[in-house]
């Protein structure tokens, strides 16, 4: 409803889709329902056509993001719940699973965790950089 300042009344705005005189109706997750058939103009039904498959691949996206961080942070509990230890302190033989893990620990730390050029970013991790190249990597990909 708008109001109408000449004549001091709500006046009933004009949408693009008739709800009323609708055969189908879909209905879209976190957004509005589309009415088909679409029995205005081109343009409009155009614009309409345009606006739901943004919002179809908006959700496309929004639930890949999503996948990928569920799937990092899978991956991070399963290696920590799933870690190979060695059996005692004494014990000479070591599995090939074994130092492959604590290689990767040693190098993670060893190159990730100093901090980075300080002209670029100052008193930042190298781990912290690469997480923002990854997030803008992410990014340009998907938009």
């Amino acid at each position: 409803m708008a109001f109408d300042s000449n004549k001091h009344q709500l006046v009933a705005r004009q949408h693009i889709q008739d709800h009323a005189s609708a055969d189908n109706e879909i209905f879209y997750w976190g957004y509005a329902s589309r009415v088909f058939p679409c029995t205005n103009d081109k343009g409009s039904c155009e614009y309409l056509d345009a606006v739901y498959w943004m919002h179809n691949v908006s959700m496309l996206y929004t639930f890949i993001m999503w996948a990928v961080i569920g799937g990092l942070l899978l991956f991070i509990v399963w290696g920590r719940l799933f870690r190979p230890l060695r059996k005692s302190e004494r014990d000479a033989k070591q599995t090939f699973l074994y130092r492959g893990c604590r290689f990767i620990s040693a190098a993670s730390r060893r190159y990730l965790l100093p901090e980075s050029y300080p002209k670029f970013f100052p008193s930042t991790t190298r781990l912290q950089v690469l997480i923002l190249a990854i997030i803008i990597l992410y990014l340009t990909i998907f938009s």
